[in-house]
């Protein structure tokens, strides 16, 4: 089953880059039917074989997660569809598993609780205006190539996503949001930023969900500077916590325990802060209103 994840995965990053398996071969020193036979499972690429060839694909620095399946160290899961980015594929993992998940995004509605339109939107935005050529972000005009499917992947993963909070054991989730990602979301639409509004107040009403709105910094002199973060807390006791920070081009992973806790009390401090749970409904409501004009 590893093996046709890897050879997945391969075919899909090989698509994405621009580059057709005649191309890729040749500027990985291997012969096209290497390419295919690695891409239809027919045969266990060598290590080395992926390194070079995440290195061509622009993605050398995930490596070892693949790699990882290659080994046959781990089971694969849905994060490891080849429609799910690579550097958020660890992110995903780690989320998956998670008992309790923290999260805070200026300006960012957390992407469990987002709508579809806002995912894509969210997702676009964050594509360059101009993709140098063999980016991933660079249309080529083949399968999966350009900026808008990837985008629209991005949102599929999302969805996926937010199914974990439907389980019966699901994690709860805690998540602090500021005015200005539900007044001036990534949404050109008035009746999908009604829409979006509405999703989060649907979500405020679960019982493993704590939405919380942030009151503005001159009122509570805390002003957070650093990029949108996230906590996961896990069901073993010996687990330690793990702090996620959701960086420009992929989350990074940080255990370092410090840093952790740093983290910790910034959350602690911003949900201290921020109007109370109970006071969640009024609060999107008025937004709400404010939409409407």
């Amino acid at each position: 089953m590893q093996l046709s994840v890897v050879a997945a995965r391969l075919s899909s990053l090989r698509a994405w880059s621009g580059l057709s398996m005649a191309s890729a071969a040749q500027a990985a020193g291997l012969n096209t039917s290497t390419i295919f036979r690695i891409e239809h499972g027919l045969v266990a690429p060598r290590e080395a074989t992926v390194r070079t060839l995440l290195e061509l694909y622009g993605q050398g620095e995930h490596a070892p997660r693949l790699l990882s399946l290659l080994r046959e160290e781990r089971v694969p899961g849905w994060y490891d569809a080849p429609g799910v980015p690579l550097g958020l594929s660890a992110y995903l993992e780690l989320e998956d598993g998670a008992q309790v998940i923290y999260t805070y995004g200026p300006r960012l509605v957390p992407p469990l609780l987002q709508i579809p339109a806002y995912a894509l939107a969210a997702a676009l935005s964050a594509v360059p205006p101009v993709a140098p050529a063999g980016s991933p972000c660079w249309s080529s005009g083949e399968p999966g190539g350009g900026a808008y499917e990837r985008a629209a992947e991005a949102a599929r993963v999302v969805a996926v996503r937010q199914e974990v909070l439907d389980r019966p054991r699901g994690p709860h989730l805690w998540a602090v949001l500021d005015r200005p990602a539900l007044l001036d979301p990534p949404l050109h639409r008035p009746e999908e930023r009604i829409a979006q509004l509405d999703a989060v107040a649907m979500a405020a009403k679960q019982p493993h969900i704590a939405v919380q709105v942030a009151r503005p910094s001159a009122e509570t002199g805390f002003l957070y500077q650093g990029p949108p973060f996230t906590l996961l807390r896990f069901p073993e006791r010996s687990r330690p916590d793990v702090l996620v920070l959701h960086l420009l081009h992929a989350p990074i992973v940080v255990e370092d325990r410090r840093r952790v806790e740093e983290h910790q009390q910034a959350f602690a401090r911003l949900s201290l802060s921020a109007h109370a749970v109970d006071a969640t409904p009024g609060i999107l409501d008025e937004l709400h209103a404010r939409l409407l004009g």
